[in-house]
């Protein structure tokens, strides 16, 4: 079990996305649990910009509609949002999350940074 202290600074790194991360590995750069989580937090960044700009992408072809849009931002914000409250939320009790796409983002970050 991580210490509170680690896994504050766990919840820190998810929480303000890459500048926590990066923030939480100058300040915790051996605590293993912190790193997990800002390694993490940097593959939810990068998650969160393709995924983002894939939406926009879609909503340009189908701006005619109106519609179509307007349900791919609410569910991008609503996924977004989820996956970043339940982050914070694993983070702070200790629990190492895979999130699907993120996790395996997160190891290629790993791999590239030699983390």
């Amino acid at each position: 079990m991580s210490s509170s202290e680690s896994r504050v600074w766990a919840a820190i790194a998810w929480a303000l996305l890459i500048i926590g991360a990066i923030v939480a590995l100058i300040i915790r750069p051996r605590d293993d649990y912190v790193r997990y989580w800002a390694v993490e937090s940097i593959g939810f960044t990068i998650v969160i910009i393709i995924a983002w700009i894939l939406v926009e992408i879609v909503s340009i072809v189908f701006a005619f509609t109106i519609v179509i849009p307007l349900i791919l931002k609410v569910l991008y914000g609503l996924g977004v949002f989820l996956a970043w409250i339940i982050g914070v939320f694993k983070a702070l009790t200790g629990d190492y999350w895979r999130p699907p796409i993120i996790h395996e983002t997160s190891e290629w970050v790993k791999r590239v940074l030699r983390l």
